[in-house]
């Protein structure tokens, strides 16, 4: 079978399998829509808290009331005792407690060291980080105006008064792609490359173990293969994936409005090659699986698992050598960081050359395990 025919013939089974069309031309665009729509906001609001005073003087209240109005959290009540919110945190009624210590007010005023304590679950660490962020604002501007007049009392020049009123961050912190520091900006635009590769694969491998099961299609049918054959069915496959992650680098983002853009023609072309990586291990899993619904028994359970293993939720630095390793044999590592940094930083060619270069061995090994995977089932539907 030629390369031609054989892409011509992957297309068509693609489109005509009625279990499999859904995956190979909808789900990616349905999943652009639907995955997104929890991070629409683009950070945490009305995070809801308790508020412990044991203070009970005005600096105290006046906390709570400027709590009140911040966007990230929401004032649930107050607890007289920190034992009397813990049941609520406890049981997920609230998700954190601000306790305001005794003599808080007398300590601030004397410049005596005090803290307020802000309490959480410590499972939601975005939320968690938000909240300290609120709380700290809050209290960080109490105190700069408690500073101020104790200053005043103390007889500190004007100068020293103003540079305390004025005094700002001890740093700028500007972020540089993710302007509005929103998680749906730093997530989406990872996760949705591991969407298209475990939706595409399990698409892939069922077909191909269709084929297999039924000794049909471009790769098991009556028909020799040769490399003529496989390269054809490869491209017939990446035809889906292509356009999948283009999409999602391309209309959703803008769509959605996540950054983008940066370098799209770069990222158009590693996209083309993640397509192919993309297809060939879907062909080789679906050889080895040997089932049509396996494939989806099997790479269901990978999706966290390949997230967590990419480095981009978890830091590279805190994952084990040999993890480490492994996650270089799945496309969504280098596509990942490959993709992002195209698409969301501007990167060029020479500064992705790691994902590159990972990306077309895995080419070479993954198109090579299909040959060898196919031959092999060929080899044993004979005998």
């Amino acid at each position: 079978m030629t390369l031609w025919r054989a892409f011509l013939t992957t297309v068509a089974a693609a489109l005509r399998d009625r279990g499999l069309v859904f995956m190979f031309v909808a789900a990616v665009p349905i999943y652009s829509f639907f995955y997104p729509l929890p991070y629409a906001t683009q950070s945490v609001r009305n995070v809801p808290l308790v508020v412990v005073d044991l203070d009970g003087s005005p600096m105290s209240r006046d906390i709570v009331s400027r709590l009140s109005a911040v966007a990230t959290v929401r004032i649930r009540g107050s607890a007289a005792a920190i034992d009397e919110a813990s049941g609520a945190l406890a049981s997920g009624q609230i998700a954190g407690i601000v306790l305001v210590p005794a003599n808080f007010s007398r300590d601030a005023a004397r410049g005596t060291p005090t803290a307020v304590t802000v309490f959480g679950t410590g499972a939601y660490p975005v939320q968690d980080k938000a909240v300290l962020g609120s709380v700290g604002a809050v209290v960080q501007g109490v105190a700069g105006e408690v500073n101020g007049a104790r200053l005043a009392r103390q007889g500190a020049p004007a100068a020293a008064l103003m540079q305390s009123a004025r005094a700002g961050p001890a740093f700028i912190d500007q972020p540089l792609y993710n302007l509005s520091r929103g998680y749906g900006s730093y997530v989406v635009a990872a996760v949705s490359i591991l969407i298209v590769q475990q939706v595409m694969l399990m698409a892939i491998a069922a077909l191909v173990g269709t084929w297999l099961e039924a000794r049909a299609g471009t790769l098991f049918g009556s028909q020799a293969v040769g490399p003529g054959a496989l390269l054809g069915t490869v491209a017939g496959f990446a035809l889906f994936v292509f356009p999948a992650l283009l999409y999602f680098i391309g209309f959703a983002f803008w769509f959605q409005d996540y950054p983008r853009g940066g370098n799209l023609a770069g990222a158009a072309a590693f996209a083309a090659l993640t397509a192919l990586a993309i297809a060939s291990l879907g062909i080789a899993l679906g050889a080895w699986f040997a089932d049509r619904e396996r494939a989806f028994q099997v790479l269901l359970a990978t999706s966290v698992p390949f997230l967590f293993m990419s480095g981009i939720v978890f830091p590279r630095e805190a994952i084990p050598a040999p993890l480490n390793a492994l996650a270089m044999l799945i496309p969504t590592t280098p596509g990942i960081f490959g993709l992002v940094k195209l698409n969301q930083m501007g990167a060029t060619w020479s500064e992705i050359r790691p994902e590159f270069l990972n990306m077309t061995a895995l080419l070479l090994l993954y198109s090579g395990a299909a040959w060898w995977a196919v031959r092999v089932r060929r080899r044993q539907a004979t005998e």
